[in-house]
Parts: structure tokens; sequence; C-alpha cells
């Protein structure tokens, strides 16, 4: 299992939280996923993750990757 660490910028409420969440979860092999009010979280994969996938799937929200650690 791999646990990725990331930072995403534009975060106001929960509803961020939830918006980033759902389209995160939809990349290829995100088992879980958690993201604060603060806009830091963490996915947990079966495989090795990408920051670009996960850029891709935000593409059309206001939220940036400030950082990203695997």
């Amino acid at each position: 299992m791999n646990k990725i660490n990331f930072k995403l910028s534009n975060f106001h409420c929960e509803s961020c939280a939830k918006l980033s969440s759902k389209k995160i979860s939809k990349i290829n092999g995100v088992s879980d996923i958690n993201i604060n009010l603060t806009g830091d979280g963490y996915l947990l994969s079966d495989r090795n993750i990408d920051k670009s996938e996960v850029e891709d799937v935000l593409k059309d929200t206001n939220y940036k990757i400030i950082s990203f650690t695997n």
C-alpha cells in the first residue's frame, strides 16, 4: 500500500474537501483519501500515483497542489 501526503491550495470550507476528495478518489488504484478543511491530506493506493494524475483530475477546479510527497 502506498501513502501519499499532499497539500492543496484555495480551500475555504467543507465543500472544498468533499469535492476534491471525490475527484481524487476516481483515480485508478486509490483505496482511501482524507483531506481536512485546510487542504492537508493523504491518499492510499495499491500503485504509485503520480502528481500529474492528481493535477489532471483537479484541472477544472481552483485547487492546486502545493506539496506532494510519496
